[in-house]
């Protein structure tokens, strides 16, 4: 990876935290405290002129008192004092400041022009400010955190970028999981260009999320956008699309909120992958990390259930997918498994087969047939989540997994139901083969983002 200006965020060597809380323990939102349970190995500094110890970590009345090098502030004082203490940091040489505090352009006038001061400062003396209103970063390879909140720290390739906090305390509702996250919150100087740049780069992440409510560097980010989505996935959730909504932005992250519809254009554009709502965000950064794009859009299905086959054509054929039709090999091969009376078309209706032959052998050949059949581009598994072990043998997973392993290039997705559907869906995703989502349209619409991501892809080279 290239050197870059928010390295010494993520990954800094030493950190002085200005403002430090002498309070300790669960509840009292001590960043020195999180980031020493998050692994942070570095030099911590902490600065506080009311003690002479946190943790058992000599504090200093003031940065300046310090003496030592210093990758990188994190600023939690008034916000009063935050323009004059970032003029400090700047004078010792200190390359990145963290402003945690809130009440800036998120507020009032007086709030806005101290931002405009930070900018200024930014500008002017070469120092780079993330924030001010974030919890800053996560980094959870190189053990490092600035969030007062406590955080699960978990090495997976998924990278945050958002304007609030709780993207990285309930990351599990969105991406799932969180390997790296950036809240450029008011963005006065660092944003979202920056964010996107750094994890275009970065080997640990192939998966990128963001959520936006508003920015200042439209040119900036998408030709940012554009460049990085061309080598991995890039998720976004537009918030503060209607006008209640706006004015509710500009007092949570001062955020120039832009024209929604300007910014779906500009989404399609860049190759971009739009999310309406959390649900999405969970579905296409599962399926991102598991699946390949869709060369066409042609659907495959196999079923148990002949209703379940018809409710999905609908489906489908809502979320701009078809129903593919099986080349006569294929149809051939189960319809010789079938009762002669069983018309045999796509859906592939495989129940009356199995309960002849069996289930692991049915849908085997079901399965293979439809992916290796040139005329299909994906395919949608539905089967039974049976109680385990006593109906182990309406027990689809091994079969469906093993099968879609064979055939990488071709996207496979699940709908199990029955009983058991949370805990052998999950069954199912051991390995990365498949995904598995718990209703038909979040199914079909995952795999119209595949399609979509395959187009694109498609056109740019």
């Amino acid at each position: 990876m290239r050197p870059h200006h928010l390295d010494i965020f993520m990954s800094p060597g030493s950190v002085a935290v200005i403002g430090a809380s002498r309070k300790t323990g669960k509840g009292n939102f001590n960043v020195i405290e999180n980031m020493r349970d998050f692994g942070f190995k570095g030099k911590i500094y902490p600065v506080n002129p009311m003690t002479d110890e946190i943790l058992g970590i000599k504090t200093h009345k003031d940065v300046k008192e310090i003496g030592k090098p210093i990758d990188l502030a994190i600023i939690a004082t008034p916000r009063e004092q935050v323009p004059r203490i970032t003029q400090d940091c700047a004078d010792l040489g200190i390359k990145g400041a963290i402003v945690v505090p809130q009440g800036f352009a998120d507020a009032d006038a007086d709030g806005k022009a101290l931002q405009d001061q930070l900018t200024r400062i930014a500008h002017e003396r070469g120092i780079r400010i993330l924030g001010p209103n974030t919890l800053g970063i996560v980094n959870a390879f190189s053990g490092f955190t600035s969030s007062f909140m406590s955080l699960a720290r978990e090495k997976v390739p998924i990278g945050v970028i958002c304007q609030s906090g709780i993207f990285f305390v309930g990351s599990s509702q969105f991406t799932g999981m969180m390997g790296k996250g950036i809240d450029v919150a008011n963005g006065c100087d660092l944003d979202f260009a920056d964010a996107l740049d750094y994890f275009g780069d970065d080997d640990d992440i192939r998966v990128i999320f963001m959520h936006i409510e508003g920015m200042k560097q439209g040119k900036e980010f998408f030709d940012a956008a554009r460049r990085v989505a061309l080598k991995k996935p890039v998720i976004a959730l537009k918030s503060a699309r209607t006008r209640r909504g706006a004015v509710a932005a500009s007092t949570h992250s001062g955020a120039l909120v832009g024209n929604h519809e300007v910014f779906e254009a500009a989404f399609r554009q860049a190759g971009v992958i739009s999310a309406n709502d959390p649900q999405e965000v969970f579905d296409f950064t599962k399926a991102l990390l598991n699946l390949s794009p869709m060369r066409g859009n042609r659907v495959g299905l196999v079923t148990f259930t002949g209703a379940g086959g018809i409710i999905l054509i609908d489906t489908l054929q809502e979320y701009g997918l078809e129903v593919a039709e099986l080349s006569p090999p294929a149809i051939k091969k189960i319809k010789d498994l079938s009762p002669a009376w069983m018309p045999i078309q796509n859906p592939l209706d495989i129940w009356p087969a199995l309960m002849k032959h069996g289930m692991e052998y049915v849908y085997e050949l079901a399965l293979s047939e439809i992916l290796k059949d040139s005329a299909v581009d994906a395919a949608i598994c539905i089967a039974i989540a049976p109680e385990l072990p006593e109906n182990a043998h309406l027990d689809a997973t091994g079969i469906i997994k093993k099968t879609a392993a064979s055939f990488p290039d071709k996207p496979v997705v699940s709908w199990l139901y029955g009983p058991n559907q949370l805990s052998v869906s999950n069954m199912l995703e051991q390995g990365g083969q498949v995904v598995s989502l718990p209703t038909l349209p979040r199914a079909a619409r995952t795999l119209a983002m595949l399609y979509g991501r395959g187009q694109f892809l498609q056109r740019a080279t």
